[in-house]
């Protein structure tokens, strides 16, 4: 008895040429789907490019009058080696937002000698504590070099619309009650209502606000050896972009990394450990590290090559300073903390 039915056949090798052929066509089609992915990875590395590009344009009106990236002046960086001659100390403080006792307490801690050290403010110098101008003042006194965060922002930004819209700029202002519930800037980058912000710019002054309009954005600090190039922003900065194309407003507000573009909400991949891992893949000597404020709920994060020291001064918690100095074997650094007050009670 037949094992297979009559009708059945076994089947035959294909000739050498059809198989052949059907390598090729599978090949082709290989190619075509290896095509189609390609021109979809490139779609969207330039929507994310265009989404990092475009961050933040839609939050405020578009600006120009502001300094995006600024170098320190080399004498205020720590000599190393024996035979430097200056003891110098550069010192970067977190957030104060108008708690200046703390700040004074702060660098009375630290013994700072502002004939030989030099201060560094992280921005959000202002709002929210009971004396914005006194910080201001007392910055400008040391020789301070500031730098631009989102409350000084939407405070340079209210002002110039209360110029092109004639608004009273002295203060008081009688026709404003100061009862007003004042807006929250911490978690969300800018809000509805500019009433508070407005009776700050009038408490400011033209002279203050001058120079919170004259802080960069960024500041390059420059190459102090393990800690690679050291640049001191507000809030962050978009890993594998170049300084001058860094957006302002991602750079000013942004917690997160979401989706490949930074965001200042909450529901994305921390910034900074995105930044950590990047620059773990890029060569020693092109390494950079970031000092950093605006994030008082993660509070002090001090990773590799990111620091952020905004430990909520003005809710009670510290201000905190990285204390950056040279020596016979190249810069250190350190970090220094007082405890505040509640900003009611200071």
């Amino acid at each position: 008895m037949p094992l297979l039915p009559e009708t059945a056949t076994m089947a035959k090798p294909l000739p050498g040429r059809w198989r052949r052929g059907t390598f090729i066509i599978f090949g082709l089609l290989l190619g075509v789907l290896w095509a189609v992915y390609i021109v979809i990875v490139k779609c969207n590395d330039r929507d994310s490019a265009m989404k990092l590009k475009s961050f933040g344009l839609s939050a405020r009106p578009a600006f120009t009058d502001y300094v995006q990236l600024a170098d320190l002046s080399p004498k205020y960086i720590p000599q190393t080696g024996k035979h430097r001659t200056s003891p110098g100390r550069l010192v970067v403080v977190g957030d104060v937002h108008g708690m200046r006792h703390s700040l004074v307490e702060l660098l009375e801690e630290l013994n700072f000698d502002k004939k030989h050290d030099h201060l560094i403010l992280a921005g959000d110098m202002v709002s929210k504590g009971p004396d914005s101008a006194g910080v201001v003042d007392f910055a400008m006194s040391l020789g301070a070099t500031c730098i631009r965060g989102n409350h000084e922002d939407r405070i340079i930004l209210v002002a110039g619309e209360m110029k092109g819209k004639h608004l009273d700029t002295q203060f008081p202002n009688p026709n404003e009650p100061d009862n007003k519930k004042q807006d929250s800037l911490e978690e969300e980058s800018f809000s509805h209502g500019n009433y508070k912000v407005r009776r700050l710019v009038r408490q400011l002054g033209e002279k203050r606000i001058k120079w919170l309009a004259d802080c960069p954005v960024i500041l390059r600090v420059g190459d102090l050896g393990g800690m690679g190039e050291v640049v001191v922003v507000h809030a962050g900065l978009a890993p594998g972009l170049e300084l001058e194309r860094q957006d302002p407003v991602t750079v000013m507000n942004m917690r997160t990394i979401k989706d490949g573009v930074p965001t200042d909400q909450r529901d994305g991949k921390p910034w900074m450990k995105v930044w950590n891992d990047y620059q773990k893949t890029l060569p020693k000597k092109d390494r950079s590290t970031v000092i950093y404020g605006h994030d008082s709920r993660r509070g002090l994060q001090m990773d590799k090559y990111s620091m952020g020291i905004d430990t909520g001064c003005r809710r009670g918690g510290k201000l905190s300073a990285v204390v950056i100095e040279g020596g016979q074997s190249g810069h250190t650094h350190k970090l220094v903390q007082v405890n505040c007050k509640n900003a009611s009670s200071e």
